[in-house]
């Protein structure tokens, strides 16, 4: 089993080193993401409270600066509410060109100076859910994200309520929240006196936003899609219309903007501070930066690029086992009960990762199997027939230290399958198999001890 890791291990080790004299200087390093993230985090200074940056697919954790800790998230709330909206339209419960009805009060909050919003004007369907969404996403609309709220559970509190069971559903256990669009409780449109403590806002981790926002891409990609316009128009009435300017700064042509941000959202509150969830790439791939209170709107966009620079010029993505490679350097394995005695075992799936530049990975990485492992008498590793090929015997886990993931489940994990059909044998064949063995390793043990006194 350690052979074949070994092997592999010590060719990605190479590449990495080699990586190193090409590479921008290194910043950080360690044997642990909490290591790298400490050294980032010093000797940068980046301007924001909390922070994390996870790969988008696996979930791996790239950098963390106090992402444990409760803290305000403002409009990063709204990409909670759409999780909860999505759903409802995946389960035909809401349709896109369905009609949302705005209330008096929803409709008056919508002109409000000084809150994000499109206006709107009060009626049972003056818009639709597609139009809202967008509106949501592109402008950070709070009314429109309330009047989808009433619109799904009757009220913004029970609407909430959807909101901490997605959470809950998540695994996500440590959180407050007091609105659907992520404003203070004191400024909600239903809002009664006393109602919520003096600036009492919603607060959620930047892992566990981080994971939210992780599960949302993957189950509605449609949201990233929408959050990459940079301007639409909103038809307010027949007669009036406004232009919708996406908050997120990072956007590709506009004033932070970079070539590779694909999204996604800011929130802004007087507690949270600047906050901010982008979406780019590292080594191509897709990952997700969370940044929770920055000083200013300025310090937002470049304190969140320069952290995406830094690790683009920090991390690799190292294959530690290509798909399709064979087991134990391609070393045959033992049969138990088969028409043959020994088989090839390759990997079903590729192993990798992100670690630093000059990060070292052992020669012997630490690995282990999902299934208890049965070897035979001479110490191989040993699989009972029949065997189909293509189909998984066992699952094999290698331990790198540098690895954790924002749900604390990521395993390093590719399945062994034979390459090649094996059938089984009668058990009379397989007992006659058995003495043999037994008395074949009898005899050598003998041998050797016999060789052993003679001299």
């Amino acid at each position: 089993m350690k052979s074949v890791t070994k092997k592999l291990a010590s060719s990605v080790a190479g590449a990495i080193l080699a990586l190193v004299f090409f590479a921008s200087p290194v910043l950080a390093s360690g044997e642990t993401v909490t290591d790298f993230s400490q050294q980032l985090s010093q000797s940068q200074q980046y301007g924001f409270k909390h922070a994390i940056a996870i790969d988008q697919e696996s979930g791996q954790i790239l950098y963390q600066k106090d992402a444990d800790d409760l803290h305000g998230i403002a409009s990063l709330t709204k990409l909670l509410s759409l999780y909860v909206i999505y759903d409802q339209l995946a389960q035909g419960k809401l349709s896109l060109d369905e009609a949302v009805p705005v209330s008096p009060a929803l409709a008056q909050q919508s002109q409000v100076e000084g809150l994000s919003n499109v206006p709107l004007v009060a009626g049972p369907a003056n818009y639709s859910v597609d139009q809202l969404i967008d509106a949501v996403i592109i402008a950070s609309a709070n009314s429109a994200t309330v009047a989808l709220a009433e619109k799904v559970a009757g009220s913004e509190d029970h609407f909430i309520d959807l909101m901490a069971q997605k959470l809950d559903q998540l695994g996500v256990d440590d959180y407050n929240l007091v609105s659907a669009s992520g404003l203070r409780g004191e400024l909600r449109a239903d809002a009664r006196p006393g109602q919520f403590a003096e600036s009492e806002e919603n607060r959620v981790s930047a892992k566990s936003l981080a994971l939210v926002v992780q599960r949302l891409l993957k189950d509605y990609p449609d949201i990233q899609s929408r959050a990459q316009v940079k301007e639409k128009v909103f038809q307010v009435a027949p007669d009036w219309q406004v232009t919708m300017t996406n908050s997120n700064q990072l956007l590709p042509g506009m004033t932070y903007g970079r070539q590779d941000i694909t999204g996604l959202k800011t929130g802004t509150e007087l507690g949270a501070g600047y906050c901010l969830v982008a979406t780019s790439f590292i080594n191509q791939r897709p990952v997700i930066l969370v940044t929770l209170g920055a000083e200013s709107n300025e310090d937002r966009f470049l304190e969140t690029s320069r952290l995406l620079s830094d690790l683009q010029n920090n991390l690799d993505w190292v294959v530690l086992i290509p798909q399709g490679a064979l087991y134990n350097n391609g070393e045959e394995v033992e049969i138990y009960g088969g028409n043959k005695a020994t088989t090839q075992l390759q990997y079903g799936n590729t192993v990798a990762c992100f670690v630093p530049h000059n990060y070292t990975i052992s020669d012997s990485p630490e690995a282990d199997f999902t299934e208890p492992a049965s070897y035979s008498m001479n110490g191989n590793l040993e699989v009972n027939a029949p065997l189909e090929e293509g189909e998984a015997v066992n699952t094999e886990i290698l331990h790198i230290p540098f690895v954790d993931s924002v749900d604390g489940q990521l395993a390093l994990a590719t399945d062994l399958m034979p390459t090649e059909n094996v059938k089984r044998v009668s058990p009379f064949v397989q007992i006659t198999r058995k003495v043999h063995e037994s008395m074949q390793f009898i005899s050598d043990w003998l041998n050797a001890k016999i060789a052993e006194y003679s001299y």
